[in-house]
């Protein structure tokens, strides 16, 4: 993966305001998205052909004001590695992050799964210049509300203020300005920052609000009875108080994510009156089908998230613009409202006795698929555009994607392109305003293709959209009926609509369309170290040939900071043709209270001949090697259970014992810490504290690998070093700085 030097971005972000201020006089525009969670394509009522289900008139009003986008599609189909690539403005493959359950070691399923999906990260980048940051040497002042997962495992850290937000939600799961959620109620902070999505107990069909005073979802009589929604009132206050420079509000709603469920029986009356169907007297599921708009829990949430977005454009229409005198602050802001990810179409289910059935939640037809798919129905989203010189009613067929917001907002906040960003997204400005007709990449080149890569569970896949074309590549054909590619036409000639479900796969019938379309795929892949799913090797089904070729590995041993893998090479053996170290910072008989804050991360590995060498990074507790061979099988330095010994989200590292094991990272920290030091006395600071700390850490050394002493070396070193924050440059690396807890 590229990493990118925040320190050269800064330099070019420095100035930008009088950029933008040379170029036009009027005041630099607002800007609000509203990311809502799993919202479908076919959710919103503007994008129906027919009658809708669900009513969604703000949402509605923002497409009669502003452009309406029938190929719009999200980088990834789930939340996590979508936000995240949103927030870089790359590819998935560019950030690292594919999945929602990312840093932890990954193996097979089952012992019988015959494919490993690749490691692959769980958080933004830390070193990588993001949105808000950007946004912010522009002079904006920036906000995120709610949910967030762009950041690691570790109990919310890092959130958005950590990475730049002025104000956001932060690893101790509350907002950073007390000033703007009432303090006199503390027992409601919960309730308040998550609003009317907060978890419904005993069960959905339990606690609606009531008119009560002291309820934290109280019922407003003046509006037709819903329910109060801190995640609106935060919003609204935020922007009031931020209201007097140019803003950018990341308003990622919570709903329409599960639990599927409302506070809001009003309206889940109303929409089982709608459906023709009764009250629910089970808080199970209402349909078992598999088709079809019918769920009045998902009906009335789609409609609450709509009456929030209206809330914010309420308060956007009728507030004066301090900065425009004369103008409301809608007149001076964009708006973008879009889905992270295809729509959610069942979820398992428990009905009054005991029975699990399958709940239909929406239904993203004519697309096929959904969430976690990487057919149309998982990735293909809503896409509303409004703001200054954007055509009122506008419908745009061009393909785009989330990352493309990123050089959006860039060039609605005046600044210029900057190459060291490395952007993989288009500048859709021109579009909005209709002075251009396709998206443009920075060099001005046409953008005509979309990568996604979703190389985990059971469709283990990726997709190329390439002009009418989308190419799927399986990586498990095994699980596709042998089926390697498929190959769909979206899209004829003139514009309009032909295979969308997917239904019919043409990749024999155009074999030229086929090959053209994998080699770019294959392309994508390498000009960014792209890591497909491995093979297994212990797989008992047989099928996989050449599993009798897969190297064993012989010993591994460390010198100093230095780790090694030997392994079987020659004759017979087929040889290792890339290696990763895959290590974490907080393995930790510690954590067994938090086994799901364990966060590994990956360094690179060089292969000579029958070995593989890495270097420890600082404050390493626990590393293997990950190899792969030239067939595809999947090696590793130390046995990794299956997800059925362990559980599917987490890893204990002691549960291996043949892992490295905190001395190399110890030497590595020791290491680190003498290079402060001299940085450190150069800058005329008193060492002793951090001195002291690595002559304790030597001693440590001296004596047999154990937790017991290790690790507390490990972190006192690491928090003396990091009492040097921005006097040493030792001091800023990721690795010492990817923790909040001073306990691990």
């Amino acid at each position: 993966m590229k990493k990118i030097i925040f320190g050269i971005c800064l330099g070019l972000i420095t100035g930008a305001t009088s950029f933008a201020s040379a170029a036009d006089q009027r005041p630099a525009p607002n800007i609000v998205h509203f990311l809502i969670d799993d919202l479908g394509w076919q959710d919103i009522a503007c994008y129906r052909d027919g009658a809708a289900m669900y009513e969604t008139p703000n949402i509605d009003r923002i497409a009669q004001h502003g452009m309406r986008f029938t190929q719009a599609y999200s980088p990834a189909p789930t939340c996590a590695p979508s936000r995240v690539a949103y927030m870089a403005g790359q590819w998935p493959t560019h950030t690292g992050v594919y999945h929602v359950q990312g840093g932890v070691l990954t193996r097979a399923y089952h012992p019988s799964s015959p494919r490993i999906p690749p490691f692959y990260a769980a958080r933004l980048p830390e070193d990588q210049p993001n949105l808000a940051q950007v946004l912010k040497g522009a002079g904006y002042i920036t906000g995120h509300l709610q949910k967030w997962h762009s950041g690691g495992r570790s109990a919310g850290y890092p959130g958005p203020a950590d990475y730049g937000f002025d104000f956001g939600w932060d690893g101790d799961r509350e907002y950073n300005d007390p000033d703007l959620w009432p303090p006199e109620n503390p027992q409601h902070k919960r309730e308040y920052l998550s609003g009317i999505w907060a978890g419904i107990r005993p069960n959905r069909l339990a606690d609606f609000p009531t008119y009560d005073e002291g309820d934290p979802f109280r019922m407003n009589p003046d509006d037709d009875d819903r329910p109060f929604d801190g995640g609106v009132d935060l919003a609204l206050k935020w922007l009031n108080k931020s209201k007097g420079q140019p803003f950018f509000l990341n308003y990622a709603t919570f709903m329409v994510h599960g639990p599927i469920g409302t506070r809001d029986r009003k309206r889940l009356q109303y929409y089982c009156d709608k459906l023709g169907i009764p009250f629910p007297e089970d808080p199970g599921s209402t349909n078992t089908t598999r088709s079809g708009q019918k769920n009045p829990y998902y009906a009335a949430m789609v409609d609450s998230m709509d009456w929030m977005v209206g809330e914010v454009m309420t308060y956007l229409e009728t507030t004066d613009d301090p900065r425009n005198p004369g103008h409301k602050l809608i007149d001076n802001t964009y708006i973008i409202l879009s889905s992270d990810n295809g729509g959610v179409t069942g979820v398992p289910a428990v009905n009054a006795a005991g029975k699990r059935e399958h709940e239909q939640v929406t239904d993203n037809a004519p697309l096929r698929g959904g969430k976690q798919t990487p057919q149309e129905g998982g990735i293909r989203i809503p896409f509303i555009v409004q703001g200054p010189a954007i055509e009122a009613g506008a419908v745009n067929d061009s393909m785009v994607s989330l990352i493309d917001l990123f050089p959006t907002f860039m060039d609605i906040a005046g600044l210029p392109v900057q190459p060291a960003l490395e952007l993989d997204g288009c500048n859709l400005l021109p579009l909005f305003q209709g002075e251009a007709n396709s998206p443009l990449l920075a060099d001005g080149s046409v953008r005509d293709t979309l990568y996604f890569h979703y190389p985990i569970q059971n469709p283990m896949a990726s997709a190329i959209r390439k002009g009418d074309w989308k190419l799927i590549l399986h990586h498990a054909p095994e699980a596709n009926g042998g089926v390697e590619t498929t190959l769909y036409r979206l899209q004829h000639e003139d514009g309009s609509f032909a295979d969308i479900g997917e239904v019919t796969n043409l990749a024999e019938q155009y074999p030229e369309i086929r090959d053209d379309l994998l080699s770019d795929l294959l392309r994508h892949f390498e000009e960014y170290d792209v890591e497909v799913p491995y093979k297994n090797s212990a797989n008992p089904g047989g099928l996989h040939a050449h599993a009798d070729q897969v190297p064993a590995v012989l010993r591994q041993y460390s010198e100093g900071d230095q780790l090694t893998v030997h392994f079987e090479a020659g004759e017979g053996k087929a040889k290792i043709i890339d290696a990763n170290l895959i290590y974490t910072l907080n393995g930790s008989d510690l954590l067994r209270k938090h086994r799901n804050f364990e966060e590994w991360f990956e360094a690179p590995a060089e292969v000579f001949g029958g070995k593989a060498v890495a270097t420890a990074p600082p404050g390493m507790t626990h590393a293997i090697f990950y190899l792969r061979d030239a067939n595809g099988f999947l090696v590793t330095s130390a046995p990794v259970p299956a997800e059925t010994e362990v559980g599917q989200v987490s890893l204990i590292t002691p549960t291996f014992e043949n892992a490295f094991a905190y001395r190399p990272g110890l030497i590595a920290m020791i290491q680190c810490g003498e290079s402060a030091v001299r940085h450190a006395l150069v800058a005329g600071q008193d060492v002793s504290a951090l001195s002291d700390a690595l002559a304790a850490g030597r001693m440590t050394l001296e004596q047999e690998v154990a937790e017991v002493s290790y690790a507390p070396a490990i972190r006192q070193i690491r928090k003396e070093i990091r009492a040097f924050k921005g006097l040493v440059v030792e001091a800023s690396l990721p690795e010492l700085n990817r923790f909040r807890l001073q306990d691990w």
